[in-house]
């Protein structure tokens, strides 16, 4: 079985000296060649749950190199598993060499194309137009319900995990609480 991430689908080299390119992009530009590659819906549906997953645990480290496709030929592509998810807002970094450390609130990749926005997380609607104009989820917000939930219950799960440092295990529980609540919104 072959791998491709979407760097190298996009013909970016990322391998020198100008390896930011894999933070330059957007989802929207992922969904479309997806579409383009004409890979069948369930691929977009679960596309748009790894970036509402990623946008909910506060990953701000899902670049063109983190997701990719799984194929065995060209009739049998599909989106990869999705891998290297960190709660990256539970760390501290400067932007710059001697600047100020600051906790990293933003996304790898813009959300939408050629639209003029910051990397910041989403809104709830933004989410929810990614989800149903880009990746044409029927019903995106019944993701973001069941992504809740699955964190909510790993939460539960691994609060009495003595192998998770106190500390750590609260700073993402407040982190992944802001994060549910896009799924808090009430949807017809």
């Amino acid at each position: 079985m072959g791998f491709e991430d979407i760097a190298a689908l996009m013909n970016l080299r990322v391998r020198n000296i100008q390896s930011d390119r894999k933070y330059q992009g957007s989802y929207q530009r992922i969904a479309e060649l997806m579409r383009y590659l004409q890979l069948p819906s369930e691929n977009l549906e679960r596309f748009f749950e790894q970036v509402a997953f990623s946008i909910m645990v506060r990953n701000g480290h899902g670049h063109l190199k983190n997701y990719g496709l799984l194929y065995t030929s060209t009739a049998d592509c599909r989106l990869a598993p999705m891998f290297d998810v960190v709660t990256t807002a539970v760390y501290r970094c400067a932007r710059y060499e001697g600047g100020p450390e600051l906790e990293d609130r933003t996304l790898a990749l813009k959300l939408f194309a050629g639209k003029r926005q910051t990397r910041a997380y989403p809104t709830t609607e933004e989410l929810l137009l990614f989800g149903s104009r880009v990746c044409g989820v029927a019903k995106p917000g019944q993701a973001l319900t069941r992504i809740a939930a699955g964190m909510r219950r790993t939460l539960a799960e691994v609060s009495s995990d003595e192998r998770i440092p106190k500390d750590l295990l609260r700073k993402m529980a407040d982190l992944w609480s802001d994060g549910m609540t896009y799924a808090d919104v009430p949807r017809p």
